[in-house]
């Protein structure tokens, strides 16, 4: 996969205190097949991968995968917190990943598919993505 195949997105923050009850837009889950895929096509060329919300982005992200630690293995859970604290599905918001590369620049793609699961699937049974 290519980073041709993803779609620019820009990324936006909802500010503490305005968080009414969201009207229900969709089910969008994050595409971890697409993801994985990616960093499995990439890693050459990243040294970082994040996931969140595109429309609150300081609120939902967190690092996915790095060149140093590769996949980052419990995120959203307490048992080894490493600053890893993401959401993976809204009813409202886009799933959506920043990638760094290696000359420090970022870019912001979306990465959903239909679904309203927001469990952490890209590390399969034995710790490996897809």
């Amino acid at each position: 996969m290519d980073f041709v195949d993803l779609t620019p997105i820009v990324l936006t923050h909802t500010p503490l205190g305005t968080r009414g009850s969201t009207p229900r837009i969709h089910d969008w889950q994050l595409d971890w097949k697409k993801l994985a895929c990616l960093i499995d096509d990439n890693q050459d060329v990243m040294t970082q991968v994040e996931a969140g919300l595109a429309e609150d982005w300081l609120n939902t992200h967190g690092t996915i995968w790095d060149n140093v630690q590769g996949y980052h293995r419990y995120p959203n859970d307490r048992r080894e917190f490493d600053d890893t604290v993401f959401w993976a599905a809204s009813t409202w918001a886009t799933p959506a990943i920043v990638v760094t590369f290696h000359n420090e620049l970022s870019r912001a793609f979306s990465c959903y598919r239909l679904g309203s699961d927001p469990d952490f699937h890209y590390l399969g049974p034995l710790g490996n993505a897809y």
